[in-house]
């Protein structure tokens, strides 16, 4: 079985793999990796992407993201296709079967509403997953849970605690005790595991040439968002860091820090300690350096305790390049690393009780929040040590753990590997989906207006003006001005971001149409049904094309005596 595949995007940089336009994190490099991938998947029949219009304008942008995601034996056949977002009633009318390819759990509500309203053939919804905890995502997924369940929909988690996490928001939190409205499975992303290998000691010295650190000393690295707010509380692994290591052994900090001015924190902790020089932090890591950093390194370490961290992809990035991993008992990060056997589980604890802290979320700005949450979290500093002590003290550890961890890697985490699971997770969803009966359509489809909050603008804004056209009552003409623009001599102005809502057919059909009468007037209704029936389009985008007129002063309006 091939997918059709859509997803609605809203911004292009997501193919960027340099992710030069967007925050660098895991979960927006996760996501451009897969749509990349699902692009060129041989099970893949197409990928349409839905782009506010406005991306729709930048056709040489378009060109570029085509050309560097599509080999030349794949362009040329419709694989890769970029509309509006406000095309998606006149595609998927094509009644063909597809996948619509959530990004986020927020927007589960939005593309379930948007699939029992536009979706003719099946098409069932599966959504990826990062990271949970945060207030704002409680009233969109507070409509998804009050839906009507489908069986063939899912939420796919990164981790076995996330997935637990999923399934307690729905049923203790969201739903009153109702089961999730949707399956609930679980694939965690994906590495390259070409990009991300073992290094001999040659390519470890080039490395280190390279980021400018010592030949000669052990390295440490933590690499990630450099931050408390959504990543890791990092004085505490500076103060273990600072007992465990010797004047042979560095480490090294590395990624985009948040807030400015917390690798400086860091730095001054770890000198008051007496690390010195032997504590080095890099405040920017740009993507393409991320595999340099771990080809030079000797261990890596991720004390994680932010509920936002539910995978960790630089976990499985260390254990690919074959680096003995220390991380701490965490959500995704336990799935990951098999302690004593590729790295160090370090105990974890949570402080129960804090109902103030719970009650003052709705006032709380996202990132304080997942701040908050991570001091009720405790990573055990002296098994952290330990964990520390034991791999610095034994290359022999350090290499066997690696070792473990790189088979463990090319086994459970490449990219094949969670693209396969993927598709066939599509397969399943797909079988169901074309199993549904009508009634149990009808029940799915039911009250998709609460599930959406489609904006009524005629009930809540249209008093705001004089009066309201009216289709019988008002009557339009061409204007000196749009008798010139009918015979093609003036060129109609309009907004770059309405461009790709309108069609050449329909202004034709309009102005033709009223070109026909000279200087009579045309009532409205009439103007619209002819227009309608020459250019083969709904009358509701006829009319869009007609509003657009008036608004350039192509048409006149009046009422009718």
């Amino acid at each position: 079985m091939r997918h059709r595949v859509s997803v609605l995007l809203e911004t292009l940089d997501l193919f960027d793999p340099e992710l030069s336009n967007l925050p660098l994190h895991g979960a927006n490099l996760a996501t451009v990796e897969m749509l990349r991938r699902i692009a060129v998947h041989e099970r893949i029949e197409a990928l349409e992407v839905f782009l506010p219009p406005a991306a729709m304008v930048r056709v040489d942008q378009l060109s570029n993201v085509a050309q560097s995601v599509l080999p030349l034996s794949l362009r040329g056949q419709g694989r890769l296709s970029f509309y509006p977002t406000h095309a998606i009633p006149d595609v998927w009318a094509d009644a063909r079967e597809r996948i619509l390819f959530c990004l986020d759990p927020e927007w589960m509500a939005r593309e379930r509403y948007l699939r029992d309203r536009f979706a003719i053939a099946p098409t069932p919804i599966s959504c990826d997953s990062h990271g949970f905890g945060h207030h704002r995502l409680w009233n969109p997924l507070a409509r998804y849970a009050s839906a009507p369940p489908v069986a063939f929909d899912s939420t796919v988690s990164l981790s076995v605690a996330a997935r637990g996490a999923l399934q307690r928001m729905f049923s203790e939190f969201l739903n009153g005790g109702a089961a999730a409205p949707c399956r609930l499975d679980l694939i965690p992303h994906g590495i390259n595991i070409d990009l991300f290998h073992p290094h001999d000691q040659a390519g470890k010295d080039d490395a280190r040439r390279m980021l400018r650190l010592p030949l000669a000393k052990s390295i440490t690295l933590f690499l990630g968002r450099v931050t408390a707010h959504g990543k890791a509380d990092l004085l505490p692994l500076v103060r273990a860091f600072a007992a465990a290591s010797s004047d042979d052994d560095l480490l090294v900090i590395a990624g985009e820090e948040h807030p400015f001015g917390y690798g400086a924190k860091l730095r001054e902790f770890g000198q008051s300690l007496g690390l010195g020089e032997r504590i080095i932090i890099h405040p920017r890591v740009p993507p393409a350096f991320r595999s340099l950093y771990f080809a030079a390194s000797d261990v890596f370490v991720f004390p994680g305790d932010t509920i936002q961290e539910t995978l960790g992809n630089t976990v499985m990035e260390a254990m690919a390049t074959g680096l003995p991993c220390i991380i701490s008992d965490w959500d995704g990060m336990r799935d990951m690393v098999i302690d004593g056997e590729t790295g160090y589980k370090v105990p974890t604890y949570w402080m129960p009780g804090l109902d103030q802290m719970d009650a003052i979320s709705p006032a709380t700005a996202l990132s304080l929040e997942f701040l908050l949450v991570a001091q009720r979290v405790w990573v055990d500093t002296t098994q952290l040590t330990k964990a520390l002590t034991a791999l610095l003290r034994s290359p022999e550890t350090r290499a066997a753990m690696g070792a473990a961890g790189r088979a463990r890697a090319e086994c459970e985490f490449s990219w094949n590997i969670a693209l396969e699971r993927w598709v066939s997770l599509w397969d399943e969803l797909a079988e169901g989906a074309a199993l549904e009966t009508e009634g149990e359509r009808a029940a799915r489809r039911s009250d998709i207006d609460r599930l959406g909050q489609p904006t009524p603008y005629d009930k809540i804004f249209a008093h705001y003006a004089t009066a309201v056209i009216d289709d019988q009552l008002n009557s339009v003409r061409l204007s000196a001005y749009g008798h010139t623009v009918a015979s093609r001599t003036s060129q109609l102005e309009l907004y770059e971001e309405t461009l790709p809502l309108t069609e050449a057919r329909i202004f034709d059909a309009l102005l033709d149409t009223l070109s026909q009468i000279g200087s009579d007037w045309m009532r409205i209704g009439e103007a619209l049904e002819r227009a309608a029936a020459v250019s083969q389009r709904p009358t509701d985008k006829v009319r869009f094309h007609l509003s657009l007129l008036l608004k350039r002063d192509v048409l006149q309006l009046r009422r009718n005596e």
